[in-house]
């Protein structure tokens, strides 16, 4: 395989990654988008070395580099534009998450305040009888 090939591959994969954390983040699956984030971090060292060879490859086979270059750029674009939408998808998610846990605070307190209402403000008379 040659290194652009492999390097289209690499960020194909990428961009799969992002569109499931994208699902994971809709569905609130957390373990598959830590999952497809540890992936994307393993492979980024990858597409470091790919874009270098296939760079390198492009010039001994005479290939239209800018073309390429465009190319990348494309892929990269819109990778870049599903991961500002997860990054919104999960500020989204945050605050939703907030907010229902301000909700089961404020319940809370109202359950303590009723329970101190109806608690016996005085001692029994007595506790036992024979």
């Amino acid at each position: 395989m040659s290194a652009e090939q492999a390097l289209f591959d690499a960020y194909r994969e990428w961009r799969r990654l992002a569109r499931a954390g994208q699902k994971a983040i809709s569905r609130r699956d957390w373990a598959l988008l830590l999952e497809c984030q540890t992936i994307v971090r393993k492979i980024q060292p990858t597409i470091t070395n790919l874009r270098q060879q296939a760079r390198d490859e492009w010039q001994r086979t005479n290939v239209d580099c800018s073309l390429k270059e465009k190319e990348l750029q494309a892929m990269i674009l819109e990778i870049k534009d599903l991961l500002e939408s997860n990054q919104k998808l999960l500020l989204a998610a945050r605050a939703g998450a907030l907010s229902r846990r301000q909700k089961l605070e404020q319940a809370g307190r109202n359950l303590k305040r009723l329970q101190n209402s109806y608690a016996s403000a005085y001692p029994a008379a007595w506790t036992s009888f024979s």
